[in-house]
């Protein structure tokens, strides 16, 4: 098999260059530091702790004018050997974790902005052999499937998988020459780059949507009519003046069926196709249709409440999921799938939640269609809707650029490593 990746840049050409992990990278030690040892006041030592690589993986880790948290003046650190601090180009590995997919997972150090650093709890440092990289370069070549498959068959361990940096040293490494590394790195750094900014910008929409929510719905920004004219006061009411229990029973039915649930912290519905009916013991169930509210009486104290999206309409539920129609005189669902999300309502549902410890809590009915919310006038609220559609419609739009983004890096790290 050629050792040459199926993408590459048209100046290079030959077969690259393999070799062992342990013959490019010689292991350290790193130190036992968790969390519990950091302190965000004061400080000389930065700490990476090995979570960091599990929810930071990267190709590269830069210390960032910014806050950090610093190791508690009750560390020793002058028993931490010279050999132990992080430099510019080591590897960051984790050496343990629950989950294959993590493991051996590794952040490459490019930049230290003169700050002294260890790497923490569950980790170990890998310093190269300058001869043969390129800094930027490994962090991208260890995210490609060749690698982690190599990693993956040499963590140990049950519940919790391990490595060691003798196994590790083993696996096999395939290297170009250190300028088309250069390159690569180079390359892969700019689609990393567009994938941070979008990711900021996906948090700032976000973070703009909440705030526009809060001053809405505390009524301090109010929207006019079309001649400029004020609208109406809002108006306070009970859930049961605008909101109708429609239960549409059919009878169990006899072959698999599109059973419909709810998702807490307000996610929205789910599907789960080809439901078997013998394995409930309920003698009915009940229709869903678009554009019905639905809550799980058992888990609404986790905000599992949600408008019925039009994949779903068909779907049954049982008596656990009622369903709700709205008097459109007083309220739009457009408008009211915004309340639903609101802390306050949110709380509301939590109140008429009542049960024991842990998950075993059931909403009253009852209770619910009591529960008083002030609304604004239909028009109102059909201003307030288009308004809030358009920030999500935005929102969406970056994180569908992010998502094509992250796939196109995907595919780029198959193709361009072999």
């Amino acid at each position: 098999m050629s050792n040459i990746p199926e993408l590459r840049f048209k100046e290079f050409s030959g077969e690259w260059d393999t070799k062992p992990y342990g013959a490019i990278y010689k292991f350290y030690s790193t130190n036992s530091l968790s969390r519990e040892k950091l302190n965000y006041q004061s400080g000389e030592v930065y700490n990476i702790h090995y979570g960091d690589i599990h929810t930071k993986f990267s190709t590269m880790f830069k210390l960032e004018n910014e806050n950090v948290p610093f190791i508690n003046s009750d560390v020793d650190l002058s028993k931490i050997k010279e050999e132990n601090y992080c430099q510019v180009g080591d590897l960051v590995v984790a050496d343990a974790s629950e989950d294959y997919a993590d493991i051996g997972k590794t952040i490459e150090i490019i930049s230290l902005n003169d700050k002294k650093t260890l790497a923490g709890l569950h980790t170990f440092l890998a310093r190269p052999n300058n001869e043969y990289i390129a800094l930027g370069f490994v962090g991208y070549m260890l995210q490609n499937y060749t690698v982690r498959k190599q990693i993956m068959k040499i963590a140990q361990g049950t519940k919790v998988l391990s490595l060691s940096t003798g196994r590790l040293s083993n696996i096999i490494l395939n290297l170009p020459q250190k300028q088309e590394q250069q390159k690569i790195a180079s390359f892969l750094t700019k689609i990393d780059t567009k994938i941070e900014q979008l990711t900021k910008k996906v948090e700032l929409q976000e973070q703009y949507k909440k705030g526009v929510m809060q001053k809405i719905f505390s009524q301090e920004i109010r929207f006019k009519k079309d001649d400029e004219s004020e609208f109406p006061k809002w108006e306070e009411m009970q859930l049961k003046d605008f909101l109708i229990l429609t239960l549409r029973e059919v009878p169990k039915p006899k072959e698999n069926y599109l059973a419909i649930g709810v998702r807490s912290h307000c996610k929205g519905t789910f599907q789960r196709p080809n439901s078997e009916p013998h394995k409930i013991a309920m003698d009915k169930l009940y229709k869903v249709k678009e554009n019905d509210l639905i809550v799980s009486i058992t888990f609404a104290w986790e905000s599992a409440i949600a408008i019925v999206k039009k994949s779903d309409e068909g779907g049954l539920v049982s008596h656990r999921f009622p369903t709700y129609t709205f008097k459109k005189d007083k309220v739009i669902v457009e408008f009211f799938r915004y309340v639903i999300i609101q802390k306050k309502f949110r709380f509301m549902l939590d109140l008429i939640s009542p049960g024991g410890a842990g998950r075993n809590r059931v909403m009253s009915k009852k209770d619910f269609l009591k529960l008083k919310w002030a609304l604004p006038y239909i028009e109102e609220q059909k201003k307030i809707a288009n308004f809030l559609s358009t920030l999500d419609k935005q929102i969406d739009s970056t994180k569908e650029q992010l998502a094509k983004t992250k796939e196109f890096k995907k595919g780029l790290l198959q193709r361009m490593f072999v």
